[in-house]
């Protein structure tokens, strides 16, 4: 029988390009839930105070129900020295630690998070499991598993935004050697012919973490795109590239512009080699200027005070400049 859960193959060749990884530790799933649900069994986690709101209100909740969470700072200013935010990591794990969540990039702020694979050290020794959010790294930002002495990590990201899938298409990596039974189980976990053992039984490998029925449009919207990208040969280390040169024409843009530092601030001290593929500005009326942008044709995010400028591959450095020179408009 054909397991139903099996990702589009195209799309998943692709995406073990990218993390050099075996197909067979590849698994699609719809959301975060998934992996959640195997997280049940774990009681007291670590995660830096920077992670995405999956994980933060999942862990939250958890909380609520007795579940011991440990935030790390990664927001502060002593955050952004090179190996800061693993450090603080490593120094917390002890033999309590059951798992640590973790970014590659951090959603807020762009930082790429270094020494990763000391903290993957760190959690095999005390028999923790890491689990790296690799979601603002896919396809932008280099994240060699193997490389990174990640072998052991469960890693997630999804195709949303560097990928161009569309929404829909996530994945989760799990550690070779993964023999977790999730609580929470869909019932595609019990294709393949499974022997009847006397309790609930789950799949080989990635089975174990599927769900149940979902929607597969957007995989073929994913397979088109990766198509488009393998023709025009648009590979990962060449968007890392072209993206590290519109951050640049964005910076010296915006420091041109010499904006009164209460309206709008770049961290100068961040260098574009350790920013992922947006820029982060820290503007205390974000919500504001981002509205005005957006009614110029300016489309831009924000994240509380921080405006996020996220520009993809086929934007212009003509249309950079111009969005600059709107930014300059809307701050004053």
């Amino acid at each position: 029988m054909r397991q139903p859960v099996a990702a589009d193959s195209d799309v998943q060749a692709a995406l073990i390009r990218v993390y050099r990884q075996n197909p067979g530790l590849s698994a699609f799933c719809e959301s975060l839930v998934d992996l959640d649900e195997g997280m049940q069994e774990w009681r007291y986690h670590h995660l830096t105070d920077g992670e995405f709101h999956t994980v933060r209100r999942q862990l939250a909740r958890l909380e609520e129900e007795g579940l011991e969470v440990v935030r790390m700072g990664a927001t502060g200013s002593g955050a952004i020295a090179p190996g800061a935010i693993a450090e603080a990591v490593v120094d917390a794990v002890d033999d309590r630690t059951a798992a640590v969540l973790i970014s590659s990039v951090l959603f807020r702020n762009g930082l790429i998070v270094d020494g990763l694979g000391e903290v993957g050290a760190a959690c095999r020794r005390v028999g923790a499991s890491l689990l790296v959010d690799a979601y603002h790294s896919i396809n932008v930002v280099p994240f060699p598993v193997t490389g990174m002495g990640l072998e052991q990590a469960f890693v997630v990201g999804g195709g949303y935004k560097y990928c161009q899938f569309g929404e829909g298409v996530c994945f989760l990596r799990i550690p070779p050697d993964c023999s977790m039974r999730p609580v929470l189980t869909g019932w595609f976990s019990e294709f393949g012919g499974l022997a009847d053992t006397g309790r609930v039984a789950y799949g080989e490998g990635p089975l174990r973490f599927a769900g149940s029925t979902y929607d597969p449009v957007n995989y073929y919207r994913a397979r088109a795109v990766l198509r488009f990208f393998r023709s025009e040969h648009l590979d990962a280390p060449l968007l890392r590239a072209v993206s590290q040169a519109q951050l640049a024409r964005l910076v010296n843009g915006i420091e041109a512009l010499d904006i009164d530092p209460a309206i709008l601030t770049l961290n100068r001290e961040l260098p574009l080699e350790r920013r992922g593929a947006f820029l982060a500005l820290d503007v205390p009326k974000a919500g504001e200027v981002a509205a005005r942008l957006r009614r110029r044709g300016v489309f831009t995010d924000h994240r509380g005070s921080v405006l996020r400028l996220g520009p993809a591959p086929y934007v212009t450095g003509a249309q950079l400049d111009e969005a600059v020179g709107l930014l300059g408009e809307a701050t004053r």
